[in-house]
């Protein structure tokens, strides 16, 4: 996280693939490759599938579950909206939103703390606004 804040991100990646390589099942560092890859170089596949391997290695950790979720709505918004090029993706932002969708319902389901509940509902909320499907009944919202 050090060379990350200084603004050494390709060092901090190699960083994160060091510990992957020494620890497989480290989810967190393949949350935070996949992160980094997705909102600081683009690489949008690689950075997806570095978060699905982290929400499969974690399926009950609310965070990476949020986190996973929060880059495929990224990647989604950003193929509806280029503003820079991007590492192709093998999902078309329909379905990246429904991907989002249930990382972020996975997420609600893993008992978050009430902030983290908030963020994901709000991400729910967007996602709902983007494709036009609302994520729970009216009804059942407080």
């Amino acid at each position: 996280m050090a060379l990350h804040s200084a603004g050494e991100i390709d060092r901090a990646l190699d960083a994160g693939r060091e510990a992957i390589a020494l620890e497989p099942s480290f989810a967190d560092g393949h949350a935070y490759l996949g992160n980094t890859l997705v909102t600081r170089r683009r690489r949008f596949r690689d950075g997806l599938e570095a978060l699905d391997r982290a929400a499969a290695l974690a399926p009950h950790d609310a965070a990476i579950l949020y986190t996973a979720g929060w880059c495929h709505e990224y990647v989604a918004n950003a193929l509806e909206r280029p503003r820079a090029r991007h590492q192709a993706v093998d999902h078309d932002a329909p379905a990246l939103y429904a991907i989002a969708r249930d990382y972020f319902l996975q997420a609600l389901a893993a008992n978050p703390d009430d902030q983290l509940k908030g963020d994901i509902e709000d991400m729910l909320d967007v996602v709902a606004a983007a494709t036009g499907e609302p994520w729970e009944d009216e009804d059942k919202r407080s």
